[in-house]
């Protein structure tokens, strides 16, 4: 990538020095991508872009921080944001002092993690993968009659960090990713759209083709369906469904919302049992399989693998430098700059505690009146973060010993920390997704309303 940071250090050094500003951090991203798609086998969509911007934070004499944001990357440009994060600092909190985070108060923990990424796909082979999934598609079966929605793609980012103190640290990343939605329709049947996602460390590691076939599996497995009588049932979550749950209602892992008084939990709930004992959950930006691991974070913490629930308990929360000076403890590396600090996970991985004998459900082809639960949607709209509520549309099937027929429409509500208490069994195969890792969780009862 053409983004000089050394250059960017110098410049703000020099730029900082001529102010008069004696404290400052800047977190900076830079990302290349390049993507294709296909509409009727032919080239559609392609399109290149380069994006960069920096977070610049700047504290005065009386230790109020102030923060802006640029993508003017230019002498000047870096001086007006400078000037402005300086001026805006005056009216930064004087009871909430922000500082570096203990990673970055010295040279000690500067980290470069630069890989080989020479080797750039071009958008010749973009597009010829794009075409050749697509035609996979159409050619599978007349039933199959577009491709709607269709991607594939090839990435280049960079993240870097440094402050007056010399701190710095750096680091790349090259990940490619695709999609296929095929829209297919029988005679005298409503048409069904499915799909799947791939993503991986560089465009060499990503199987387009598979992904196309798995597409073809999804959607062909939602041709034959049915209704449902609304009521209670037993219900299995996929990896991907279970993920978007606990995403959506990330707030009770997040200590700023803690303190914010905007999570479902308190700081009450520190090492008490909030979900089954047969459940484990980590936020895993380091694990081998996470095609975007993220070494630190946009106030320079290093990041760890952590654990946020072990055997059913709250065992930590996600943390910020800030909210560790209000913890006691130490930051986790996952703070996002802006006005405010702000907190989120990375790739969460849940996993089954081992040592829990539970109820053995490992075969689907035995259950009788289960709803298994492929993917949720509208979480925009169906999730009451602060109450913990959801209703949300889904894609699934109802399970009846052998048979699995897809549902035509249904809707899932329940509660998010009941549902968490109330997992009967996770199965023992684990799932990697484009969000996270995840097995199959069993949840012994959930409200679904259908259409029957």
């Amino acid at each position: 990538m053409s983004l000089n940071i050394e250059q960017i250090k110098l410049d703000i050094d020099s730029i900082a020095r001529s102010l008069g500003i004696k404290k400052y951090d800047v977190f900076g991203s830079a990302k290349e991508e390049s993507s294709a798609s296909a509409k009727n086998k032919k080239p559609f969509g392609l399109n290149s872009s380069s994006k960069s911007y920096l977070l610049v934070r700047v504290w005065n004499d009386k230790q109020q921080a102030g923060v802006t944001s640029t993508s003017n990357l230019t002498y000047a440009g870096l001086t007006d944001a400078l000037i402005l994060a300086h001026s805006s600092a005056e009216y930064g909190s004087t009871e909430n002092i922000y500082d570096f985070s203990e990673n970055s108060q010295n040279t000690s923990k500067n980290i470069q993690v630069i890989n080989d990424l020479e080797n750039k796909v071009t958008m010749h082979d973009l597009v010829e993968k794009s075409i050749e999934a697509e035609t996979k598609i159409l050619d599978h079966s007349s039933i199959f009659k577009s491709v709607p929605y269709n991607k594939v793609a090839d990435s280049y980012s960079k993240r870097f960090y440094f402050n007056s103190l010399g701190a710095i640290k750096v680091a790349d990343s090259n990940v490619a990713y695709c999609y296929f939605y095929p829209l297919a329709q029988e005679p005298n049947k409503i048409a069904r759209e499915a799909g799947h996602v791939s993503i991986s460390k560089g465009f060499q590691n990503l199987n387009v083709l598979d992904c196309a076939e798995k597409a073809i599996k999804k959607t062909e497995n939602h041709l034959n369906y049915t209704n449902i009588k609304s009521g209670k049932y037993k219900t299995i979550f996929s990896p991907e469904a279970f993920l978007d749950l606990l995403y959506a209602f990330s707030n009770f892992m997040n200590a700023q919302n803690i303190l914010d008084k905007k999570s479902l939990l308190t700081i009450e709930n520190l090492n008490s049992q909030i979900a089954a004992s047969i459940l484990n959950l980590s936020d895993s930006p380091l694990h081998s399989a996470n095609p975007d691991p993220c070494y630190f974070d946009e106030e320079g913490t290093i990041t760890n693998n952590i654990n946020i629930i072990q055997e059913g308990k709250l065992v930590t929360f996600l943390h910020s430098s800030f909210t560790a000076q209000k913890f006691n403890t130490k930051s986790t590396g996952h703070c996002h700059l802006g006005s405010k600090l702000t907190i989120s996970p990375y790739f969460l991985h849940v996993s089954k505690n081992n040592n829990i004998n539970s109820a053995q459900y490992s075969s689907l082809s035995q259950e009788n009146n289960v709803i298994y639960i492929e993917n949720v949607k509208a979480l925009h709209a169906g999730v009451n973060a602060l109450q913990g509520s959801f209703s949300l549309p889904f894609d699934g099937f109802l399970l009846n010993n052998e048979k699995k027929v897809s549902i035509e429409s249904a809707t899932v509500a329940g509660d998010f920390l009941s549902l968490l208490n109330n997992i009967i069994y996770i199965d023992d195969n684990e799932t990697v997704t484009h969000k996270g890792i995840s097995p199959n969780i069993w949840i012994k009862e959930l409200s679904i309303t259908g259409n029957s």
